[in-house]
């Protein structure tokens, strides 16, 4: 994603690759399906390419407006046929539901970001956010893509607290991903040939990420993982 730290970065080639992840986009929605019940307006912030709108289109019959401000991901956003504004100032208010996955961690002024989003959601609308964890897992992966941080557990609380979300669930994501991510960090991230790179995202997929889930499942989701989940309620 773009930002003022890396203004030529649009990341295509990285969410192409994501796209393979079949077994991590899923999991994104079925830690939170309770919340998504009912929804009938729904903000995408910092949709991409629309991997994970199409999700929401496929799975619940949702047509996401997504927020988007790279020219190169809103043309695939208008392939794939969805409404979008480039920035949340210019969305729609009283929605739902605001959806974002990795995305805030590339906004300097995440606290304004926030306080918007609650301005952009009906009274008892849900904020999700999934985020890159643990600043000691800051590598040249974060680097190269453009990210301000990664997110401490307290960190995250305090700033949607702040804007005035009442937190309904917070928790580690990905357990065994730390270690990937520990291993991105010592032995480098390459997108064409190593660690990153769509051969090797898709093995992770495939093999390491479902046993991942189990590890997540008996309780090491409160402890560490490569992503936090945020729910929180406009109350």
């Amino acid at each position: 994603m773009q930002n003022s730290k890396n203004s030529k970065y649009s990341g295509v080639n990285e969410k192409f690759n994501m796209e393979v992840m079949t077994n991590y986009n899923n999991h994104i929605f079925e830690v939170a399906l309770n919340y998504f019940k009912n929804v009938k307006k729904c903000l995408d912030f910092g949709a991409g390419i629309g991997t994970l709108a199409l999700i929401f289109r496929k799975k619940f019959n949702i047509n996401p407006v997504c927020i988007e401000i790279d020219e190169d991901n809103i043309n695939y956003l208008k392939k794939r046929k969805f409404k979008f504004f480039k920035n949340l100032k210019g969305a729609p208010t009283e929605n739902d539901l605001i959806f974002s996955s990795n995305v805030l961690e590339h906004i300097e002024d995440d606290q304004n970001t926030l306080n918007l989003m609650k301005k952009k959601l009906k009274k008892n609308g849900i904020l999700y956010l999934f985020l890159p964890a643990k600043m000691f897992l800051w590598s040249g992966m974060d680097e190269a893509v453009g990210h301000y941080r990664r997110y401490e557990f307290k960190e995250i609380k305090m700033k949607c607290e702040r804007a005035g979300f009442e937190i309904k669930k917070i928790q580690y994501v990905d357990s065994i991903g730390f270690f990937a991510s520990l291993a991105i960090k010592f032995f480098g991230y390459n997108i064409n040939d190593g660690l990153g790179s769509k051969k090797s995202i898709k093995f992770y997929d495939r093999y390491i990420f479902p046993i991942s889930k189990i590890f997540d499942m008996i309780g090491f989701k409160y402890l560490f993982g490569k992503n936090l989940l945020i729910i929180a309620k406009n109350s």
